[in-house]
């Protein structure tokens, strides 16, 4: 096993889930290998930090708030409503019309299915095929549709962000081996790169949405992400993906990164380089981008 395969399996020995043959392939590599001693002392360093995390706690707001929304809800049934009275009165006048006796109620109901199937064959036609939506109509579906998915991918991440932060980067790490994810992990990534509150998982998401950069969506979630981002290492890794694939649609917000100087210095230059990369000719190999020399903070 080479190291990036003993580097890509840390994970998985750590926490037994390895055969004892590949565990112990591991084993013997970590013994001869300085690098990959160091990447698993880094990485048993950052476990250990993400499980002394204190979970979050529910606000002190959140029972006041419960109990006056349950009393709301109490006096709203206990009210009388008009719809109750006028069901009351509807029982009442049935009551009057309909016979009493069930031999007679059955006779009447045998009358009135008859009278209908007759109403029915004699008077009503079947109905023509519904006309196809007008342009205007097909794009307003359109984009009831995106809004809906969006509120979707938002209620999902507020519940992915009640797991712990361990768990949320083990679900990001496991997204880099599939080769062809489906639109909703694509989806899912680029929610945690929006809106994750840890930094090593958004720099996870991008590290997995790097190997789809050539997908429309990942670039325009991307693009949406970077404007939002606050945290120079992904700001930094958000405009490495986007300018190696040369999305022509980043320029303007590395225009506005680059002249804002309330962004970080190595932001800014990053967006400067890529900014120089989108103006070659096509064709011309691009100059890699160096990330800044830091270390992300363990949130």
């Amino acid at each position: 096993m080479n190291c990036e395969r003993i580097q890509e399996s840390f994970l998985d020995y750590q926490d037994g889930r390895l055969s004892p043959a590949e565990a112990a392939a591991v084993r013997d590599h970590l013994k001869t290998c300085l690098e990959c001693q160091r990447e698993w002392a880094g990485f048993q360093e950052i476990a250990l930090k993400l499980d002394r995390l204190a979970p979050e706690e529910p606000s002190p707001r959140l029972r006041t708030q419960f109990y006056a929304m349950l009393e709301t809800h109490r006096r709203s049934a206990d009210s009388r409503s008009p719809f109750v009275l006028m069901r009351s009165r509807l029982d009442r006048v049935f009551a009057a019309l309909l016979p009493a006796r069930p031999a007679l109620q059955f006779a009447f109901a045998c009358l009135l299915l008859v009278f209908g199937v007759y109403v029915g064959a004699r008077y009503l036609h079947r109905p023509g095929a519904a006309p196809a939506p007008d342009a205007a109509t097909a794009r307003e579906l359109a984009d009831l549709r995106q809004q809906v998915d969006k509120m979707g991918t938002l209620v999902t991440y507020s519940l992915l962000q009640q797991q712990s932060t361990s768990d949320r980067l083990k679900a990001v790490l496991a997204t880099m081996d599939l080769k062809t994810p489906d639109r909703k992990v694509l989806s899912e990534l680029v929610g945690a790169l929006a809106f994750d509150p840890s930094v090593n998982v958004r720099l996870s998401a991008v590290d997995a949405l790097a190997q789809h950069a050539d997908d429309a969506l990942v670039r325009a979630g991307v693009r949406s992400a970077l404007t939002r981002e606050r945290a120079p290492l992904v700001q930094v890794a958000m405009i490495e993906l986007l300018t190696n694939v040369r999305d022509e649609a980043s320029q303007p917000v590395f225009e506005q990164l680059s002249r804002d100087e309330a962004t970080d210095k190595d932001v800014r230059d990053a967006a400067r380089r890529a900014l120089a990369v989108l103006r070659l000719p096509t064709g011309t190999k691009p100059t890699a981008i160096v990330k800044p020399d830091r270390q992300p903070a363990l949130t």
